[in-house]
């Protein structure tokens, strides 16, 4: 049970980890695996609204997405309540610390909820063939955005979608994530301006993250 729900968190929050760059103009996905490729940290700032089947009224979010290539994702929520989660390789991260509560989840490649979050790896790895192997991707291309979407390989008609979308030559500044049950989550992502000391806030976020 609650390996499902960690994963479906999981899904929700990581795609718009911030590795999204500016995508070339012709849409072309091989160019965009080589705009995914970045040495430094990353931090992105997100506000998300999530429309839920069981719940009559929106449920609004915020925080920051921090990226620490090759392998840390982390989302510091801060409202309405300040949670961490993570993902460092295969290894999945949760901590509450206003309860006091703390998980661990190994991503398992055979199972379907672990194959969506692998896309998460792809994405910071920049691997093209392991994108493909999960996803079948389509790329559109508006008068001044761009749009990728992406759908389960091995289930095309379950309802499972992700939209990823930005501006022409800029990064990724909106995501969309609706499952098949029909919950939607919107992210609204705003990409902050680097700072000398981010790598190590990262790293205390990790730490705290671990209890270490």
């Amino acid at each position: 049970m609650f390996k499902n729900s960690i994963q479906k968190y999981f899904i929700y929050f990581f795609l718009s980890g911030g590795l999204l760059s500016p995508c070339a103009a012709n849409d072309e996905l091989g160019q965009l695996m080589a705009d995914l490729k970045n040495p430094a940290a990353l931090k992105i700032y997100y506000q998300e609204t999530r429309n839920l089947e069981l719940i009559d009224r929106p449920w609004r979010g915020s925080g920051y997405m921090y990226a620490l290539p090759p392998n840390i994702m982390i989302r510091e929520q801060l409202q309405p309540q300040r949670l961490l989660m993570g993902i460092d390789a295969d290894h999945l991260y949760y901590f509450d610390p206003v309860n006091d509560i703390r998980h661990q989840a190994e991503m398992d490649e055979e199972d379907p909820l672990s194959l969506n979050i692998a896309v998460f790896k792809a994405l910071m790895n920049a691997d093209q063939i392991l994108l493909h192997k999960i996803y079948q991707v389509e790329f559109r291309k508006q008068i001044d955005r761009w749009q990728m979407i992406l759908t389960p390989r091995k289930t095309p008609d379950s309802g499972f979608t992700i939209e990823i979308s930005g501006f022409l030559q800029q990064p990724a500044d909106n995501i969309q994530i609706k499952q098949a049950d029909g919950d939607t989550s919107i992210f609204s992502l705003k990409q902050t301006a680097s700072v000398d000391e981010l790598e190590t806030k990262v790293k205390r976020l990790y730490t705290e993250l671990l209890d270490e």
